[in-house]
């Protein structure tokens, strides 16, 4: 029986040992600038608030939404840093999956957007 400790959210893999430093500068590369900025700043404001956040907390998010397009991230981070959920002990755990549940749910997000919204109206062409 073989002991299997990866976590089923992300796919991190508690067996392996990553050099945290160079695979936090690898995630970070693969973003684009405007991303970079908010996860540093929202890096920095979980850090700070909250002691038991460490780096390998920061990989493992990294870690976790790479996967993920930058548009979804800054949404995630731009709700998480808006409703301040720093300061009531929420971290990166939990940044992760409101960037994980926008992922997923993206598709029927929209949807049911145009829905509400309706079609724009039809291009009239006048013929002088």
């Amino acid at each position: 029986m073989s002991s299997d400790l990866t976590c089923p959210s992300c796919g991190y893999s508690f067996d392996k040992n990553y050099n945290i430093s160079s695979e936090i500068s690898r995630l970070l590369k693969a973003r684009n600038k405007k991303t970079i900025k908010y996860l540093n700043k929202i890096a920095s404001k979980v850090t700070s608030n909250l002691p038991f956040e460490t780096r390998i907390n920061y990989f493992r998010f990294l870690f976790g939404i790479q996967s993920i397009e930058d548009h979804v991230v800054e949404w995630g981070i731009e709700q998480y840093y808006q409703k301040r959920y720093y300061t009531s002990g929420k971290g990166f755990a939990y940044l992760r999956k409101i960037i994980q549940n926008r992922n997923q749910n993206i598709g029927v997000l929209k949807k049911n957007e145009r829905s509400m919204l309706g079609s724009p109206p039809p291009v009239i062409e006048f013929n002088e």
